[in-house]
């Protein structure tokens, strides 16, 4: 009696060669990172903004990253958890990292983290713009990802994965240049359509990737 073979899938390449998810942890660890470094980190008397790039794009790459898993993160045990981890790191850190900074300044000056807060909504209001070009890189993302599904190539994947880490590194001398050199700048060094660029390509990898 014959056994017709049965030919296992080739298993899936994601971006980079690495673990699904890896380039998004990525992302996540950045901007949380810049954020928590910019409320903890003294660099004057007045307290420093958070910059609005900064927090719009800290809720939007949470929310998708921690709905993420078990969806187009695989949570399977076979598979390998983003950047190689142990599982549930990269979410138990940014957890540690947020609570920790913001119960740090509670206990601590909580005077201080009210002006960063105050400082960082008068900064929202300046830039109105910022959240709509977010979003639109978001949703464009959305919307390529419903044309043409899951059946992009690796080479693709790898395309867009080097074109929203580059974007996420000019955001990080963005908001180097916002923690170190504008606190002691007499100009105003921020560069609000630039940073909402940056962040539309890097939200436009979180909605394609969704």
């Amino acid at each position: 009696m014959s056994t017709v073979p049965v030919f296992a899938e080739p298993p899936v390449r994601h971006a980079l060669g690495l673990p699904a998810g890896s380039v998004r942890a990525t992302h996540i660890l950045a901007v949380v990172g810049l954020v928590c470094a910019i409320l903890l980190i003294p660099t004057r008397a007045e307290a420093v903004p958070v910059p609005p790039y900064l927090v719009y794009l800290l809720f939007l790459l949470l929310g998708h990253f921690f709905a993420a898993h078990g969806v187009t993160i695989s949570a399977g045990p076979s598979h390998p958890r983003p950047l190689y981890l142990p599982g549930g790191f990269v979410r138990l850190f940014v957890f540690l990292a947020l609570a920790g900074t913001i119960g740090y300044h509670l206990f601590a000056d909580p005077n201080n983290l009210e002006e960063h807060f105050g400082a960082s909504v008068d900064e929202l209001k300046k830039q109105p713009i910022t959240p709509l070009v977010i979003l639109a890189g978001f949703f464009l993302g959305l919307m390529l990802r419903a044309i043409i599904g899951n059946s992009t190539s690796a080479g693709w994947k790898d395309i867009e994965a080097w074109i929203s880490l580059i974007a996420l590194a000019g955001l990080v001398v963005a908001g180097i240049i916002h923690l170190v050199i504008s606190p002691t700048s007499q100009e105003n060094l921020s560069m609000p359509n630039w940073e909402a660029g940056l962040g539309a390509v890097v939200a436009f990898y979180f909605g394609e990737r969704s």
